[in-house]
């Protein structure tokens, strides 16, 4: 018997189904046809968008947008990592992104690099492949090549395992005047084993995930890189990247 101002579990049950059909209706029926715009992230135009009703539903509704932030613009994004690729990519590079995350570094890479350069990207998250796509469609970027793929192993990668791109091994990452790191990780192992040595190697370090800064930092000088460190990868998320030792460090070959 229900008790008079009280719900019953049954009731409970009831309404957080009705609650998620509600929501996935609102994600998949009705967020795609309203008006909207697409966010910014470090000046780039990403493969975002933030709807009009956006504001209005329950949180809960909302798509997913995994790692990211989301919904609002983020001038700060990344903010270390692209000054150092503003810094080190000619015209005319080849640009290798081990980690493509949203596709800002890939498209920011591939302005700088030029018509006459070529930016490859490895992403490991399915999801992810079509964000990179994506971003680079809304910049009218089309010197990217995106590869589903995982080097050296899967950490923290987004998504179910069988979403995952197949794993290359690191000694088979092709030659580049530009490498960026930001992998979760995997650079110990892919500095460790790579066999390319390309001008500028470009890390952000994962002191959480078994790759702290010092560590990192001594393998790009065993290699024979001269390392700057540019200090924390997102001041935006400062205590985050204290807490987790995210860092950004540009190496560059020693002549």
């Amino acid at each position: 018997m229900q008790q008079d101002g009280q719900a019953m579990p049954g009731d409970k049950e009831e309404a957080g189904l009705v609650h998620r059909v509600l929501g996935l209706a609102y994600q998949r029926l009705i967020r795609p046809w309203l008006p909207g715009r697409t966010l910014v992230y470090a000046g780039i135009p990403v493969c975002y968008d933030r709807k009009w009703g956006d504001a209005i539903v329950p949180a809960a509704w909302l798509p997913d947008f995994g790692f990211e932030t989301g919904y609002t613009d983020e001038p700060g994004y990344e903010v270390a990592l692209i000054a150092a690729l503003n810094e080190s990519v000619r015209p005319g590079d080849r640009v290798v992104v081990v980690g493509g995350g949203v596709g800002v570094t890939a498209v920011i890479a591939a302005i700088r690099a030029g018509s006459s350069g070529t930016v490859v990207c490895f992403e490991g998250s399915k999801q992810y492949v079509r964000h990179i796509q994506k971003t680079a469609k809304r910049n009218k970027v089309t010197n990217i090549t995106v590869h589903h793929a995982i080097v050296s192993k899967p950490i923290a990668v987004y998504g179910k395992e069988s979403d995952f791109g197949e794993v290359v091994s690191p000694d088979h990452l092709p030659e580049c005047d530009v490498l960026e790191l930001d992998c979760e990780g995997a650079e110990v192992d892919i500095l460790r084993s790579m066999m390319i040595r390309p001008r500028v190697i470009i890390v952000e370090t994962h002191g959480a995930y078994g790759a702290p800064t010092p560590l990192v930092d001594s393998l790009l000088r065993e290699l024979g890189y001269e390392v700057r460190g540019l200090g924390l990868a997102e001041p935006r998320i400062e205590d985050i990247c204290v807490e987790k030792d995210i860092q950004i460090l540009l190496a560059t070959r020693s002549a």
